[in-house]
């Protein structure tokens, strides 16, 4: 397409990197994001607010957030390497057709045992953005095969912009249950929500399976495309990056468990707000970290991803700090807004770095180890959080996460700033 507008030093519009053909692949994938964060939306704002009206403390609720981050952790470590070997379609079908099982089963049936463990496996409310939990390095890695590595910064900060897109419109949908309340009183409204969960689960399946692992491409391209031995093992300039980011990415984690799972609640207790005012702050806040994500895919392409990332990260960082403070809701919530777009609109930028970090052929791990890195501290924010606003203390977790985040982004840019100019794209 032809556009008139600014052009970057490539040549290319700020619109043409946004709207630019995309192979038939990753659209799929894009769209598949946004479906599954339409559930994710409604989650986000009702699962802890459900929980609450079953009589779950806020320490049980932090628990039940805390175990998700562990197992999904855990089965990332597992699930990046098995990428690289199996492929990712299988995968990804295959959760997302257990994720449709859980949230059935969370229709069914209030029984806490029940509702825990499909809770803990699905990640409800956890406010993933559209991302397929511990199964993420999965789709990491196959969006990479679909796109070249230049374009990696652009592809990943639209495949965020599709998932908070979705989680803004699905956040709206959380205020459904108070449209029937004469008819499904009380916990009883939220169950539908959950049915729908599942017919998402199963349609973003059937995406999926209809979807190729790879381009096609003539016997010259895939000879040159061919990727080392799998058993190869790791360089050790890769090694060394590894390991940076996974010891960088533990303080992110903790930042993220305090500030972000129990957000919905926090604004609750503080405010004393319904879900009626609760979930169009974060409809708004999705969609403005989604236009965040499209000005990231811009940024990335002129002035690199770990640049942007770190700018924008530190940005957020001083809003986040000011946000406990703030005596009004529609403060608060303006602040939240801008914080939570400008800070999470970045991560496109971040999951373009790590998969430069390595070879082709490992880039599941790559995925694996972030994840991962990030969800096991995080596992502990809601813990501590939960703690502390059962103590009616509703400031510390929020100036904790800001310091945190603060150091993170910092050892970010000491890191990985020459990634920019030297991207691994065999």
């Amino acid at each position: 397409m032809v556009v008139s507008l600014a052009h970057t030093r490539r040549g290319r519009s700020r619109l043409q990197i946004v709207a630019g053909a995309w192979p038939g692949p990753a659209r799929r994938l894009f769209a598949a994001r946004f479906l599954r964060s339409l559930a994710q939306g409604y989650l986000v704002v009702d699962f802890t607010l459900y929980l609450r009206l079953l009589h779950w403390s806020a320490s049980a609720i932090g628990a039940l957030l805390a175990g998700s981050f562990v197992l999904g952790a855990v089965l990332s470590l597992l699930v990046g390497p098995a990428s690289d070997r199996c492929g990712c379609k299988p995968l990804l079908v295959g959760y997302e057709l257990a994720i449709a099982l859980a949230f059935f089963a969370t229709a069914w049936t209030t029984n806490p045992w029940v509702i825990g463990c499909a809770a803990v496996f699905a990640g409800f409310g956890r406010g993933a953005n559209g991302a397929p939990g511990c199964f993420v390095p999965a789709e990491l890695s196959w969006l990479a095969r679909i796109v070249p590595a230049a374009r990696r910064g652009a592809a990943y900060s639209i495949n965020t912009a599709m998932g908070f897109i979705g989680m803004g419109l699905g956040a709206l949908l959380a205020m459904t249950p108070a449209f029937w309340t004469r008819l499904l009183p009380d916990a009883a409204g939220y169950r539908p929500l959950f049915l729908l969960g599942g017919g998402i689960a199963v349609a973003i399946a059937s995406l999926l399976a209809a979807t190729p692992e790879q381009l096609p491409c003539t016997p010259a391209e895939r000879e040159a495309r061919a990727p080392p031995p799998r058993s190869a093992p790791l360089r050790r300039s890769e090694r060394r990056r590894l390991w940076q980011i996974a010891i960088i990415s533990l303080l992110s984690g903790v930042s993220l468990g305090l500030s972000g799972p129990l957000i919905a609640y926090w604004l609750a207790v503080k405010f004393r707000v319904d879900p009626m005012h609760i979930a169009p702050v974060l409809a708004v806040a999705f969609v403005a970290a989604a236009l965040s994500a499209f000005a990231t895919a811009w940024l990335a392409e002129r002035f690199g991803a770990a640049r942007s990332f770190v700018f924008l990260q530190g940005f957020g960082t001083l809003l986040l700090f000011s946000f406990p403070f703030i005596p009004s809701f529609t403060l608060a919530a303006a602040v939240w807004i801008l914080r939570f777009a400008i800070e999470r609109g970045a991560t496109g930028a971040m999951e373009a770095v790590i998969m430069g970090l390595v070879r082709a052929h490992k880039r599941g791990l790559a995925g694996g180890l972030g994840t991962a890195s990030l969800a096991l501290p995080r596992a502990l924010g809601p813990l501590a959080a939960g703690y502390w606003i059962a103590a009616g203390d509703l400031a510390t977790p929020f100036v904790i996460a800001a310091a945190l985040q603060s150091i993170y982004a910092t050892l970010f840019g000491i890191a990985f700033f020459s990634r920019d100019r030297s991207i691994t794209d065999s």
